[in-house]
């Protein structure tokens, strides 16, 4: 597994030590550690961990309102707590929390919570990168299709001449067909008529 950068909030300074020392002894580096939640969303601002380990309860902001902000952020969280009821933990849920430990945390349960946490958020992220591709093909599938019914219409002639003429026109330019496109569905926006 990849050697993450991690941040530690935890405001029980024996916690945060010993949280420290297992993650650097499984070569993991700890960027920063704070026992205050406005503290650890400035710090994740500033050093962009790989992944941040939340204490629910803290001064500043708690656990799971630094997790809300870790979220905006694009930096998983795993939450560590001395609370199991089910409402901390649908509280959890919500604010999107990848992890979920209650203390005492032992190297045991920390270090595959680590990873799982990290290639689940990995997989997220490559999910994501393919949603938003899709939704930029679709775009410009839309705005070709738009040039083409308005080159047919315009020129009188079928949508597949227009298509046609669509790339003979891109190729003589040399540009790309989503280029023309976008000229043409402009040009049709200043000038409707």
């Amino acid at each position: 597994m990849k050697k993450l950068s991690i941040l530690i909030a935890e405001d029980q300074s024996l916690t945060r030590m010993d949280l420290k020392e297992m993650l650097e002894t499984a070569g993991h580096f700890v960027c920063a550690d704070t026992n205050n939640g406005q503290k650890a969303v400035e710090l994740a601002r500033q050093l962009n961990p790989d992944l941040a380990l939340v204490d629910i309860k803290m001064p500043g902001m708690d656990g799971l309102e630094v997790a809300q902000a870790m979220h905006s952020l694009n930096i998983p969280v795993i939450i560590l707590t001395a609370y199991s009821q089910q409402n901390f933990i649908n509280r959890a849920e919500k604010v999107h929390v990848f992890n979920y430990l209650v203390k005492p945390v032992s190297e045991r349960d920390l270090l595959p919570a680590v990873q799982i946490t990290y290639s689940r958020w990995k997989e997220m992220q490559s999910i994501k990168e393919k949603l938003q591709d899709a939704r930029n093909s679709l775009e410009l599938q839309k705005v070709i299709a738009h040039a083409r019914t308005w080159l047919a219409k315009e020129k009188s002639i079928s949508e597949y001449e227009a298509h046609n003429c669509l790339i003979k026109t891109a190729m003589d330019r040399r540009i790309t067909v989503a280029q023309l496109a976008y000229q043409i569905v402009n040009k049709t926006k200043r000038h409707p008529n």
